[in-house]
């Protein structure tokens, strides 16, 4: 794995593990991340079908009932006939009628019944301790205080904290026999987490009780005559509910399967049932964003066009709201806006029902993070410095660009807080952090560089960042070291013939922009460039283990092979196909003085080796050979041997091996290849010239086109007819 992608990959990882872990402890991509987005994004208008009957400051003044829920309900019984006057589709009280009032009920049960599509809050009550703690809605905890725990006699130890209970307390049986049903509808009023981001759809730790604005959902579905074919409910509905989510949980959810027979509205349906137990709201704004009318105004007739409506009724003060009971924080929540009614959350829950959208995300968000952070690690790793800082910013950019569209466009919820404020931030350093300890790295093989090839220049290096000593004196220092390390040369081929069809112009800038594409892979393979002579570089590894040098030359080799194939494909100026030889040995780095000018490079028969051997490819048609003492430590290195050879100039003959490549990259018709080639190259070094023609062949004409083998096949035609009279196994070459 390459150094860039590795540090992505941990630039992801990093990120994602302290991203996520912040998160989990804080909340913030809830807290920040999807508040931000529902201000971004603001008010978008909600369905026609919702109305909501405030019983408001004017109401009070009006009737003269100021909070007083049991004088409201003198006035219920009048409200409920003028909006079955206008024909209402749905009347939801979000009330509770717990406490029986004998002087208005009989008016207000007869008008329940007789309008048949009336929906009422039952109360949940929740504490801890008894009866000391209680937690729920005022109006039921104050009229209810039966405690969840009997005890008998003197209770000397206090209960637990952690016992904690939860009951729901129906409507007067009066008021219960005349309504079309009746479910609980929860609010949590937490001081440490107060704002309202959640609904529940059930409430599981009620005996998996179904939530008022679910029932309302699908009355107004059977009002429409949506229900229609999909599926059968009997009355009432919060019954069967509970005995379908039921169902649902013991078998593992096998009916939230999507499934191409059912439709979309059976399929939200079957969700809403089986799926999770509370959902994110997706708020339409701040409160009142709804079409809120006036409690006295509906009372009075005064507010129409209510036909096929779906009316919440509640108490929804547009003055002094954070003084009043049933008020809570949400999204949208700010010193201009205020409290929302809980009537109006009722209401978007409905909403969000009846359209289909609530806040969801489409995957995990620890995917999110993950994939941010990659990404932003690649960007990172890919440009450097201030260029890959701005890229990664643009790319947060899109993302937001991005969150707020799916947001708005749908209610997809992607996280943008975590990736904003954690993981791009740290990515940031951690880049940096790359960076400087890159820089002091190369740094640090600069200074080892001059110090073993230019050592009168040691003395004016500067020691640390922004020093500079040109007048300290040193004491003096050889200009010249012996070493014992690996040398690569490299040489191309038809040099002359491009050169003539150039101007010296053109030239310099072919070869300077394929030095740069030949030089890249000896320097990230932490070796240096000696020489540059025309259309020859010479390039050597010192100072390592030999295994290493010798893998690192290899890779480097293979590399070079790549990048050179890749500038021919993209050169208009002409083709510069390239021999490399590697070769490993005594060196000597040094000066050399010529006249007023020195020149520092590698001397010794090793590099002079080197350029012989890259001269063979040429004869053998391959493009990079090495020695054969190369063959050890290459790991998933392939190679194969060419043969022994007297070279041009050396009287001991020298074993050649061919770089093929990495294991992962040879196919299985090169090894084969390979396999075969040995056979013959075996054959023919016997002298057994027959033999060794019938394997050269029978390769080429299966495998197609293969450079040694072509060149062994001649030779070993050649010696059929005429053969050498000491046959040794060595090939001697005449050329370089």
């Amino acid at each position: 794995m390459n150094r860039p992608l590795l540090r992505a990959i941990t630039i992801a990882l990093t990120t994602f593990l302290l991203g996520s872990g912040i998160d989990y402890l804080t909340g913030m991509e809830t807290t920040l991340g999807l508040d931000t987005l529902f201000k971004i994004r603001g008010a978008r208008p909600p369905p026609a079908e919702v109305v909501v009957v405030a019983m408001d400051e004017i109401s009070e003044n009006r009737f003269d009932v100021r909070q007083d829920f049991t004088r409201w309900r003198g006035f219920h019984a009048k409200l409920i006939q003028e909006l079955q006057r206008q024909g209402t589709a749905l009347i939801v009280f979000d009330l509770q009628f717990m406490a029986s009032d004998p002087n208005h009920d009989p008016a207000f049960s007869a008008a329940i019944q007789k309008a048949g599509n009336i929906l009422v809050t039952d109360c949940v009550q929740k504490l801890r301790r008894g009866v000391k703690d209680f937690y729920g809605r005022s109006a039921c905890s104050k009229n209810n205080l039966k405690p969840f725990v009997q005890i008998n006699g003197e209770q000397k130890q206090p209960l637990s904290e952690q016992l904690i209970a939860m009951r729901k307390i129906e409507p007067t049986p009066a008021i219960k026999q005349s309504v079309l049903d009746h479910a609980p509808f929860f609010l949590t009023d937490d001081p440490e987490n107060s704002i309202i981001r959640e609904g529940w759809v059930f409430l599981d730790v009620l005996a998996e009780t179904p939530t008022l604005p679910v029932l309302a959902w699908l009355y107004y579905l059977q009002h429409t005559g949506a229900l229609q074919g999909i599926t059968q409910f009997n009355t009432p509905f919060s019954t069967q509910l509970t005995k379908m989510r039921r169902q649902c949980l013991s078998t593992v959810n096998e009916m939230s399967k999507n499934s191409p027979q059912k439709t979309d509205l059976q399929q939200r349906i079957e969700n809403v049932i089986c799926l999770e137990d509370t959902r994110h709201l997706d708020f339409y704004g701040p409160p009142q964003t709804f079409r809120i009318e006036s409690y006295s105004d509906v009372h009075d007739g005064k507010a129409t066009h209510l036909q096929g409506k779906v009316v919440f009724v509640g108490m929804s003060n547009r003055q002094f709201a954070p003084t009043k009971p049933d008020f809570f924080q949400t999204p949208f929540t700010d010193t201009h806006s205020g409290r929302m009614a809980g009537v109006e959350i009722m209401a978007t829950q409905f909403a969000n029902l009846l359209e289909g959208r609530f806040v969801t995300s489409p995957y995990p968000q620890a995917l999110f993070h993950v994939l941010f952070g990659l990404l932003a690690g690649l960007l990172l790793t890919q440009f450097a410095g201030l260029l890959g800082m701005a890229a990664s910013l643009l790319f947060s950019g899109a993302y937001v660009g991005l969150a707020v569209w799916c947001f708005k466009r749908s209610g997809l919820w992607l996280p943008v807080a975590v990736p904003l404020l954690i993981q791009l931030p740290v990515a940031w350093m951690m880049s940096l952090l790359w960076s400087r300890r890159d820089l002091l790295n190369e740094r640090k093989r600069i200074l080892a560089f001059v110090r073993q090839v230019f050592p009168q220049w040691i003395h004016f290096v500067p020691t640390s960042p922004g020093q500079w000593y040109p007048e300290k004196s040193t004491e003096p220092l050889s200009f010249e070291r012996d070493v014992n390390g690996l040398c690569l040369a490299t040489d191309i081929e038809g040099y002359t013939t491009v050169a003539a069809k150039h101007t010296p112009h053109q030239m310099w800038e072919l070869l300077n922009e394929y030095y740069k594409v030949l030089s890249h892979p000896v320097t990230t393979h932490d070796g240096i460039i000696a020489d540059v002579t025309g259309d020859a570089m010479m390039a050597v590894w010192i100072d390592l283990p030999v295994a290493m040098q010798r893998r690192t030359a290899c890779l480097a080799a293979l590399e070079m092979e790549l990048a050179v194939d890749k500038f021919n494909e993209t050169s208009s100026a002409g083709l510069l196909p390239t021999r490399i030889g590697l070769h490993e040995g005594d060196m000597t780095l040094g000066r050399l003085d010529a006249g007023e000018g020195s020149h520092y490079r590698a001397i010794g028969d090793t590099v002079n080796t080197a350029s012989r051997i890259q001269g063979v490819n040429k004869f053998l048609g391959t493009k990079i050979l090495a020695s054969a003492t190369l063959a050890a430590s290459l790991g998933n290195i392939i190679s194969r041997p060419v043969g022994i050879f007297r070279l041009v100039g050396r009287e001991e003959p020298l074993a050649l091996l061919e770089i093929v490549g990495l294991e992962s990259d040879v196919s299985n018709t090169k090894f084969k290849i390979c396999k075969k080639f040995t056979r013959g190259l075996s054959a023919f070094q016997q002298g057994q010239w027959d033999d060794a023609v019938i394997s050269f062949q029978s390769l080429l004409s299966t495998h197609g086109e293969d450079g040694p083998s072509r060149f062994y096949l001649n030779l070993a035609l050649a010696y059929q007819k005429t053969p050498p009279l000491k046959w040794d196994g060595i090939v001697t070459l005449e050329g370089k």
